[in-house]
């Protein structure tokens, strides 16, 4: 599933609950920061696993995305051998 906006993205993870979501940190109506507080601060979301996505790299970007809740944080351009390694991962599924 694909959220346009971070409202949207909130609304759709409370209601389906996904295995893992990946969080563009960069969203037309709010920051991924605040998509990322509210979904740790949801009871119904707050045990989804979330990769932040951002093209930033600036240390104190990753910190705030970790210290918010993000499993990790992961730079575009997402190479596609390491983007599949790192779901698998995070799904338990073997390569």
């Amino acid at each position: 599933m694909i959220a346009p906006d971070g409202a949207a993205g909130l609304a759709q993870a409370r209601a389906l609950g996904p295995d893992v979501l990946l969080l563009d940190m960069q969203l037309p109506d709010m920051s991924g920061l605040e998509v990322l507080r509210r979904l740790k601060a949801d009871t119904a979301t707050r045990d989804i696993p979330v990769v932040a996505l951002s093209a930033s790299a600036l240390p104190q970007e990753i910190e705030a995305a970790r210290s918010a809740g993000a499993l990790h944080y992961w730079t575009k351009a997402i190479a596609f051998d390491g983007f599949l390694d790192g779901m698998r991962r995070l799904l338990r599924r073997p390569a």
